[in-house]
């Protein structure tokens, strides 16, 4: 059942996290003709012999910056099914080559976020092992008894052995999605199911819509009313005519609107294992304030321009609009905490 109630806007909750009016950095400028960057050259990863041989498939995804000639650089991995693919498909963006982006006839850089590797072995695995069933059953009884503690210990022998295939980088998702509602971990829960709904042509339609709607709601429940936006989106898109996404409609319009209004976007951040946390701008311009830990840098990456800064907290990063979509990716410590408001460019506080 979705708890569409959370989708309230409040002030209130907005104005415990005021902070002091900050200053603007960020050099402005002006709309200029922007050619795109085009794939010249997109070399495959090599398969890891070991993979290969245990008929195991998977996939990374990374971000990266294409240079004025053309290469790539500032590469990262965001996320992976298994990690032993993760180094070939970082070997692989590394020898890719683009033509260069121009701005007014001049080369520049543009940024590639979130692209994905597959690595496939053309159909030799489909469906999922004995043994992967056997784990999967055993771990959903245990959670059907409210034992979480032998059900996480099941996903840790899967983790353990990795992902064979997409079917059991799917299931991996919805059983890691289910510990976290039983725990009550709302964003463990909705980055399993942005992980599930990655294999939607796996899925039936009324399976894909069920976790697009849940998904949807904890986005809302978290205020993460990009995310929410995008997982609507991408329903609508593929199954325009269901029932979800009538039902989804209406609050769909309300952050619409939300994000156009003059009102603050509060995010409550935390680096992870990865060493760095992402998030992508709504607005043109955001602040990072309450620091807990240590933060080392940020990257803002948007689709014409890449650059990277020290943290100051209570900046206002203020983005041209010639930069494109943009993401803000912060780096520091694990565990290291903090707020972003995803702002509008004439905000002066929030």
């Amino acid at each position: 059942m979705i708890a569409f109630s959370l989708l309230v806007f409040s002030t209130s909750a907005l104005s415990a996290a005021e902070i002091n009016p900050v200053i603007n950095k960020t050099e402005q400028l002006h709309l200029n003709t922007i050619v795109n960057a085009e794939a010249i050259k997109r070399v495959p990863p090599k398969y890891p012999i070991s993979a290969a041989k245990e008929g195991k498939e998977g996939w990374v995804q990374l971000s990266f910056v294409v240079e004025p000639d053309g290469t790539t650089s500032n590469v990262i991995v965001e996320n992976s099914s298994n990690p032993v693919f993760e180094s070939y498909a970082l070997k692989s963006i590394k020898k890719w080559q683009y033509s260069p982006a121009t701005m007014d006839g001049k080369a520049i850089q543009q940024c590639r976020n979130q692209v994905q590797i597959d690595f496939s072995l053309g159909g030799a695995s489909k469906g999922v092992s004995k043994k992967f069933v056997k784990h999967y059953k055993l771990a959903n009884r245990y959670l059907e008894d409210n034992n979480i503690v032998e059900a996480q210990k099941i996903m840790a022998k899967i983790e353990k052995k990795g992902r064979w295939n997409a079917y059991e980088d799917m299931y991996y998702a919805i059983l890691n999605s289910l510990i976290a509602e039983q725990k009550k971990d709302t964003e463990a829960e909705l980055n399993a199911i942005k992980s599930a709904l990655r294999h939607r042509e796996l899925q039936k339609e009324t399976q894909y819509s069920a976790f697009a709607a849940r998904a949807f709601s904890l986005a809302v429940e978290r205020q993460l009313y990009g995310d929410a936006k995008s997982i609507f989106e991408n329903l609508q898109t593929h199954y325009s005519d269901n029932p979800n996404v009538a039902k989804l409609t209406p609050y769909y319009e309300q952050i619409t609107a939300y994000l156009a209004s003059d009102k603050p976007l509060v995010i409550d951040a935390e680096i992870g294992e990865r060493d760095f946390w992402r998030y992508q701008l709504e607005r043109s311009g955001f602040v990072i304030d309450n620091v807990s830990g240590n933060l080392t840098n940020l990257e803002i990456r948007c689709d014409n321009y890449h650059s990277q800064f020290l943290v100051e907290s209570g900046n206002k990063w203020q983005i041209p609009e010639s930069w494109g979509r943009c993401s803000v990716y912060v780096f520091g410590d694990a565990n290291a905490k903090f707020r972003l408001a995803d702002v509008h460019h004439d905000e002066q506080k929030i």
